[in-house]
């Protein structure tokens, strides 16, 4: 049973949403280490676990990789750090490059964060159970992608200590055959078991027909066309906007299910799941506007001579919305 922060699974759903966008429409440091700073807060205060070693460990490597590789393959920046009269690896190294390679890990972080708390918010059934009936593949595979790393994880944690209570001690990489192997045999065994429980259950028995096959194409057509003209045509970005609003209502018409399916226990939408889910999409429909209209505001290029990245306090603060989850969401 999840402790810590009790609110509906389609406001987690939600809230990811909404800050993966913005984590993605922005290459600004501030504003990404702010949003990184509320994800850790809010995964804090809703597991309880407070940030240990392994995850400073790795939010440290997702920073200095990116910063380490735009470093030696990058050769623009007018501050020059170090430079070698050597073929292949010669060259300026410039302080630009390390720098830009900083703010891509600040962001691939932030996203990280954000994917950690929707993992242990979110459980695979919660997903699978608000997936259309037409899209069975995609909730199936998207289940089996949220459980695997923790299934192998108590796989392999089980087959050590059967190991160890055996009085087997690995010795180095020629007895990886022998974790390996068995891993795969656990991850076959409960694919089987998954396939088999959901047959029993009619899964994939629905098909898409009539108007709702109509209505799913017309919508993926109109996706496709709406992000095309954004590309191409990033004055008409409201033009390409009514598109994607339109693709997105015929497809929720086209995969929207009206069995009704029930639940023995429903989870209850709260005010509380309004007001946070509201407060959560306020900062992803800002930034989208301001993606539009002022793109300049969002964006940090240190190319070709250094500068410190702008910070607005309206837009941060419309990044603290984030943390609505904190302070409106119910506490076991």
């Amino acid at each position: 049973m999840q402790k810590g922060i009790k609110i509906h699974p389609a406001t987690w759903i939600i809230w990811t949403l909404s800050a993966s966008v913005v984590a993605l429409l922005t290459r600004n440091p501030w504003y990404l280490l702010l949003l990184s700073l509320i994800g850790i807060l809010v995964r804090w205060t809703g597991s309880g676990e407070r940030p240990g070693g392994w995850f400073l460990r790795i939010y440290f490597s997702l920073l200095v990789t990116p910063a380490v590789l735009n470093l030696f393959f990058s050769r623009s920046g007018d501050t020059v750090l170090l430079e070698l009269p050597i073929r292949w690896v010669g060259g300026p190294y410039t302080l630009e490059a390390l720098v830009f390679g900083v703010s891509a890990g600040v962001q691939i972080a932030c996203l990280l964060t954000i994917m950690m708390i929707f993992s242990e918010r979110v459980s695979a059934q919660d997903l699978l159970r608000r997936t259309p009936s037409a899209l069975y593949p995609v909730g199936v595979t998207a289940s089996i992608g949220l459980t695997f790393v923790p299934h192998a994880r108590r796989a392999y944690d089980a087959l050590r200590e059967a190991q160890q209570v055996r009085g087997y001690q690995p010795k180095g990489w020629r007895d990886l055959p022998k974790v390996v192997t068995p891993l795969v045999i656990l991850s076959l065994e409960r694919a089987i078991g998954i396939a088999e429980s959901l047959v029993s259950r009619g899964w994939g028995r629905r098909e898409l027909g009539g108007w709702r096959r109509i209505a799913v194409v017309s919508g993926l057509i109109g996706m496709a066309l709406g992000l095309g003209i954004w590309i191409l045509f990033p004055s008409q970005g409201w033009g390409s906007l009514v598109f994607v609003i339109l693709s997105c209502v015929l497809l929720w018409f086209g995969f929207r299910t009206g069995d009704g399916s029930k639940r023995f226990r429903p989870d209850v939408w709260s005010q509380k799941d309004s007001l946070i889910a509201v407060f959560s999409l306020s900062p992803m429909i800002i930034f989208g506007f301001l993606a539009m209209t002022y793109p300049v505001s969002l964006t940090y290029y240190p190319y070709p001579k250094l500068s410190i990245p702008d910070f607005q306090w309206p837009i941060a603060l419309s990044i603290l919305l984030f943390s609505a989850p904190i302070w409106l969401g119910s506490h076991d």
